[in-house]
């Protein structure tokens, strides 16, 4: 954990901004958080972050390492329960095989590095709490329910996918074992011993729950339902388990029946009903989209962990018992054979250690080893120093920064960083902080809108998006993406970036009077830039206008509503009159690779890859199509003759789009090239025909998102802006918007200038 001094994962700042929102004086409001996602409605539940709040206030240590020593001890504890319980049911050889196993769990480790802290706890009461309730005849009644009472609660009150799998596999193992009661010989009323404490656990926590459950129910309803597409489409695209892992998983359970009748000689027993459940019910959940409930699916796996390494465990015990047993009668039925001197006496000192206990130890030391090197599941400390470095987000000059965002700004300033540095800056800056999270990692409908506000703003000017094809445009302050065209796949939620102009490879020859003149976009200085929409939102146009003393370059973006090609015009005109025109030259960048082309009409790139394919049409005989490089990343060259005029107008249209998966497609190069050639010359043929920048019918429904920095900036009230990216750094660099307020190796801040 403090390997790298700083813990890794984002996660953290998280749970720091839920402790910081808790120790503001006044009422504390447990359902606000006052700094994530720009400040409001938080579900994170607090029993950690309460917890950890009060270690800091009595010891006074770093709140970094609170946080640390705390999360660390209670995952050393999940060794102990791992133990407990398996000795509970099975036998201590068994226990002590699973609790060096669960200490070297690649799952619980990365949980701690990325930051899943009140995970972790549960994950630590949630086989106590079981532990106890198959222990119970070991308890009198008072002391039973008064700790499981209080550990019910305390689950409760710290995190709710966890309370929710809990009472889950409860309610499922109790069904179970009352269907076979006589096989397990457990009452109705025993049963009611499991959940009596459940239940007074509740009750103790009842305030915050009570407080809690119209949140869950009502403002956050749609992000579980599938209601906020994104975050739908984003789970479904990202987070949904493959097959391979589903099938084998649920199949697992039966290894549990088998070993309870190999050692309790019976299949139905009260502990394999347990931790049949203990898999079934969060597998189940996995499957959640199925029936409309849209989470993170993999987070589900964490639960399972535990009893499957207790399976693995069995597995190992079983094993080396059944070898020892093997060999050990062997060397008894041969012991008596007759041998020669040289052998007997080498062999005699070695058989004498060969005992069955012995050769039990060695089995299972060797398939521990080879479970500690070889089984993925598990990880040794040269890869645990890798995924730690994976996580690890923080350093000494980022938490610099965020030392000095806490002293030297105003309270309350928002700021906007990328997803990993904004969930740190937001907990321990203490400043409300818009963080660039992808949608699959949102767990509340108010979070999606800061969370793109923060994505388009760190990556570009603007955007304009109609559901078929998506354009970004870094305006001219920065040669990069201008603009850059993206594909909406069939099977992502994630537009695909295909194509882009340049406007540092951008050049433009023009004479005065005699003298040849050479530049590229980036050298003209920027006049006006701006995205607007008609007034009817059938189009939206970003216009970019650069220039110098001697010509203005104007180049429109126009986006229609249900089209699926983008219209990009330029105009290139002299402001003194022997100032003569003569070329431009476009290089584009592409994935991909060309395969076809209709010189000075069209141009068909094809990502194979991805079923990508992308098209340029042109609408200008002057133009010279160069291939620079055919393959991935494909670069070509579109050359333009101005002939020397004064004034010159040139214009295309650009697509990316998904195309057909079918196999037969791409059998041959041959069947490709013909099926994507098709669709060229269709495109091609609208275009002729004016077709291809008008609305399919059944296209129509799609509206157009636009998003304009500058009105970003002002509708969040952001004050600055956090930049980890290099190359985005000239981009706020040479904005008059911004100022450059703050800056080291690693972090630069940039204030927004208020006009």
């Amino acid at each position: 954990m403090s390997w790298a001094i700083y813990p890794p994962g984002a996660d953290i700042g998280l749970h720091q901004s839920v402790i910081k929102s808790i120790a503001l004086s006044g009422n504390t409001d447990f359902l606000w958080n006052n700094y994530q996602m720009g400040g409001g409605l938080s579900l994170t539940f607090p029993g950690y972050h309460i917890f950890v709040s009060y270690i800091i206030l009595l010891t006074g240590i770093p709140d970094y390492l609170a946080h640390s020593l705390v999360v660390s001890f209670f995952s050393a504890l999940i060794v102990l329960v791992a133990y407990l319980i398996t000795r509970a049911v099975w036998m201590e050889s068994t226990a002590l095989i699973i609790a060096f196993l669960v200490a070297i769990s690649r799952f619980d480790i990365e949980m701690l590095l990325w930051g899943g802290y009140p995970n972790v706890i549960t994950l630590m009461l949630i086989p106590l709490i079981f532990y106890l309730f198959l222990q119970k005849n070991k308890f009198s009644l008072l002391p039973f329910l008064a700790a499981t009472s209080l550990l019910s609660g305390t689950l409760f009150l710290t995190h709710s996918l966890s309370a929710i799998i809990f009472l889950g596999i409860t309610f499922v193992a109790s069904i179970f074992t009352l269907i076979f009661s006589r096989k397990t010989g457990m009452s109705k009323r025993q049963v009611l011993t499991w959940f009596l404490p459940i239940i007074l656990g509740a009750v103790l926590v009842s305030p915050f729950l009570v407080e809690v459950a119209p949140a869950y129910l009502s403002d956050n309803r749609e992000a579980f339902t599938g209601g906020i597409s994104d975050i739908r489409q984003a789970l479904l695209s990202t987070r949904v388990l493959p097959l391979e892992w589903v099938i084998p998983l649920f199949g697992s359970v039966i290894f549990f029946f088998l070993f309870s009748k190999k050692y309790k000689g019976n299949f139905f027993t009260v502990p394999v009903f347990l931790f049949v459940s203990w898999i079934l019910v969060p597998m189940t959940f996995t499957q959640g989209y199925l029936v409309g409930m849209y989470t993170d699916y993999n987070r589900f796996l964490y639960f399972i962990i535990l009893p499957i390494i207790i399976l693995i465990g069995l597995g190992i015990d079983h094993g080396a018992a059944f070898f020892a047993r093997i060999i050990d009668t062997y060397l008894s039925l041969t012991k008596n054979a007759p041998t020669t001197k040289s052998v007997s006496k080498a062999s005699s000192k070695l058989m004498r250690r060969l005992s069955r206990k012995n050769l039990y130890t060695g089995f299972v030391l060797g398939l521990l080893l080879f479970s500690f090197l070889c089984v993925p599941l598990f990880v040794t400390p040269i890869q645990g120093v890798t995924v730690q470095s994976f996580y690890q987000v923080m350093n000494d000059k980022g938490y610099e920064a965020i030392e000095w965002a806490r002293q030297n700004t105003p309270a309350g300033s928002v700021f906007v960083s990328d997803a990993l540095y904004g969930w740190w800056f937001s907990g321990f800056a203490e400043r409300p902080t818009l963080s660039a999270v992808d949608p699959q990692y949102l767990t509340l409908a108010r979070e999606l809108e800061p969370a793109k506000i923060a994505k388009n703003l760190l990556d570009t000017d603007y955007l304009i998006d109609n559901g078929l094809i998506q354009v970004r445009e870094d305006g001219g302050y920065i040669g990069r993406h201008n603009p850059m065209f993206l594909a909406k796949l069939n099977w992502t939620y994630f537009p695909y970036p295909f194509m882009h102009f340049n406007n540092s490879a951008t050049e433009i020859k023009y004479r005065i009077g005699e003298e040849v003149q050479s530049l590229s976009l980036t050298q003209l200085s920027v006049k006006e830039m701006l995205v607007e929409n008609d007034a009817e939102q059938m189009h939206a146009t970003i216009t970019v206008k650069k220039g110098n003393d001697f010509f203005n370059y104007t180049q429109l973006t126009t986006v229609y509503k249900g089209a699926q090609f983008v219209n990009m015009t330029v105009t290139l005109e002299s402001t003194l009159d022997d100032v003569c025109l003569d070329w431009l030259t476009f290089t584009v960048h592409s994935k991909g690779k060309v395969i076809v082309t209709l010189q000075n009409k069209t141009v068909g790139l094809l990502d194979e890859g991805v079923k990508a394919l992308a098209q340029l049409i042109f609408d200008e005989s002057e133009l010279n199509l160069k291939v620079v490089n055919n393959e991935n990343p494909c670069i070509l060259e579109l050359e333009y003759n101005l002939k020397g005029k004064s004034k010159a107008q040139i214009q295309l249209l650009a697509s990316a789009f998904s195309v057909t998966d079918s196999p037969s497609t791409y059998k041959n190069p041959e069947n490709t090239k013909k099926s994507m050639t098709d669709i060229v010359l269709s495109n091609l043929e609208s275009f002729q025909e004016g077709k291809l920048l008008k609305p399919h019918q059944e296209e129509k429904e799609y509206g157009i998102f636009v998003f304009d920095y500058k009105k970003a900036i002002k509708d969040w009230a952001i004050s600055y802006v956090v930049c980890r990216d290099t190359e985005l750094i000239p981009k706020f660099a040479k904005d008059p918007m911004f100022n450059l307020a703050f800056i080291n190796d690693e972090v630069a801040i940039f204030g927004v200038k208020r006009s």
